[in-house]
């Protein structure tokens, strides 16, 4: 009987590894062809590693609800879900999403607000800052729905205020809960 290789924890990050550094050395040669001097270097590398741990530091969240879907997947359903996943969630919501918002703010096509965000990044962010506050509610309000979600589930068996929890998961069973909520 033959068994699987076994690999280590840091082996499943070895991907993770290679494409952070990859990425703080673009930033680092970003810093150097637009400064010319080391402390430019410094400056863009350190922004791009600031930003890199918050990324990863507020990632941790969707990665717990992630690992918890991934459980009840078959293995090749964890493959699809973590390829489109990351695709979706790396350039779909860090460029194509923002993009998005600009071309519809501004009302200029795909490829103008791409032109706008390399070119006039000023013009650019100001464009996103109006369009802060519908975004803001947009989130937000998605945001309440999963709140109650998770708070009108009677069938949940972990209670983090029982008593309010208890008390909101029998209306939970109502006709009118029902008809507001995407999913039951």
């Amino acid at each position: 009987m033959t068994t699987a290789p076994q690999t280590s924890a840091l082996g499943y990050f070895k991907w993770a590894f290679i494409v952070t550094a990859a990425g703080l050395a673009l930033g680092a040669w970003l810093g150097w062809t637009t400064t010319g001097t080391i402390g430019g270097m410094a400056t863009v590398f350190f922004v791009c590693t600031v930003l890199a741990v918050l990324e990863i530091s507020l990632s941790f969240d969707n990665a717990i609800v992630n690992a918890n879907k991934l459980k009840e997947m078959t293995p090749v359903w964890q493959h699809r879900f973590l390829t489109w996943g990351i695709i979706i969630a790396v350039f779909g919501m860090r460029i194509v999403f923002p993009l998005l918002i600009v071309v519809i703010a501004a009302n200029i096509g795909p490829i103008d607000a791409l032109v706008l965000a390399a070119s006039r990044p000023e013009e650019y962010a100001r464009i996103m800052n109006e369009a802060h506050l519908p975004i803001a509610a947009f989130g937000g309000t998605f945001l309440m729905m999963v709140g109650l979600k998770f708070f009108f589930d009677h069938e949940k068996d972990v209670h983090w205020i029982k008593t309010v929890e208890r008390g909101m998961s029998r209306f939970r069973r109502s006709r009118a809960w029902k008809s507001l909520s995407c999913s039951s």
